[in-house]
């Protein structure tokens, strides 16, 4: 439980008036040499009490009074979720890049060359093992619309990601290469250079990783297509104002 700021210093108050109380009436004991061990445990105590708000922390009798206990618990939390974030970062890159390792789709002028490749090749395998082409497009499982609601999200959103980043810094990228760029890193740079607000890097990344668990086949919660749907409006929105 965590106590408020207020009640910290009343407490801090309190204690140092009490321990500062009872070393005023033991005062004629000590100075006449008949102090007990008890007065100077209330010494030092007054004294800890005393120093604490100039010292982060200090040590007697073997405690140790530590102010920023809390400081260093928020501070082990925030490296902890930088480092789930990174976690899934990695995961979200992985996805793409499988995606992106592809290249480039084929030329139109390509396809028939590759149309007789296919007759060539998947056709005579198919022959070896008996087997006669059929409509087997029509017997395809149909894709859940969870699934196609995250496509069209993910779509969107990368659509939206690459105009900025086109209209930003494509004069500086010969040969189209800002076509090639993941996604990934488009927002690094549109964050980076503080085109789009630094706080809404961590938002695209998680509904970008939403979407791709659910567009690669991977499993998503009911809860998190919800989330995207629920704020994939205003998300583009958003990015539809950047310019």
């Amino acid at each position: 439980m965590k106590l408020p700021n207020w009640f910290k210093i009343l407490w801090w108050i309190i204690l140092l008036g009490l321990s500062g109380t009872i070393l005023y009436k033991r005062y004629d004991s000590i100075v006449t040499g008949q102090s007990v061990p008890s007065d100077i445990f209330i010494f030092s105590l007054f004294i800890a009490l005393m120093i604490v708000p100039i010292f982060s922390e200090i040590e007697f009798f073997g405690i140790k009074l530590k102010k920023e206990i809390e400081d260093l618990k928020q501070d082990i939390n925030v490296k902890l979720g930088d480092i789930k974030t990174e976690i899934r970062s990695n995961q979200v890159q992985t996805v793409h890049n499988t995606f992106q390792g592809f290249g480039p789709p084929p030329p139109d002028n390509k396809l028939p060359e590759l149309e007789n490749e296919i007759d060539r090749i998947v056709k005579a395998k198919l022959s070896e093992h008996g087997v006669s082409v059929r409509n087997i497009l029509s017997t395809l499982v149909a894709v859940p619309e969870n699934n196609l609601q995250m496509f069209r999200v993910r779509y969107n959103l990368e659509n939206e990601l690459r105009r900025i980043w086109q209209n930003r810094f494509e004069n500086n990228e010969p040969n189209n290469k800002w076509m090639y760029q993941s996604v990934i890193k488009i927002i690094q740079d549109l964050t980076k250079f503080e085109i789009i607000d630094n706080n809404f890097y961590n938002i695209l990344r998680q509904i970008l990783s939403i979407c791709n668990y659910a567009i690669h086949g991977e499993n998503v919660t009911d809860k998190q297509v919800s989330f995207v749907n629920k704020n994939a409006e205003q998300v583009l929105e958003y990015l539809n104002q950047v310019k």
